[in-house]
């Protein structure tokens, strides 16, 4: 989910947090490091490895959770739907 609204969500933000976020959905989950303790269903989290190159783009689709990490110096942008 969304939102942080379950422990599905595997973490989502405090609900005193979410107002200060454009769209209230900042995961609390360090995705590189995860604390297994605090989010045990993290551990079922699947993942998937993309590597896009110069001008190419990926589509994610809406209330997807994601990590983006750039390899190089680079410009990402997103539009909201």
């Amino acid at each position: 989910g969304g939102g942080g609204e379950d422990e599905d969500g595997a973490a989502a933000m405090p609900r005193g947090r979410r107002n200060r976020d454009a769209q209230g959905n900042i995961s609390r989950v360090d995705v590189e490091r995860p604390d297994l303790t605090k989010f045990p269903l993290f551990a079922n989290a699947t993942h998937m490895d993309v590597v896009i190159g110069p001008g190419e783009f990926i589509y994610i689709p809406a209330r997807c959770w994601h990590y983006v990490r750039a390899l190089t110096t680079s410009v990402s942008l997103n539009f909201l739907f």
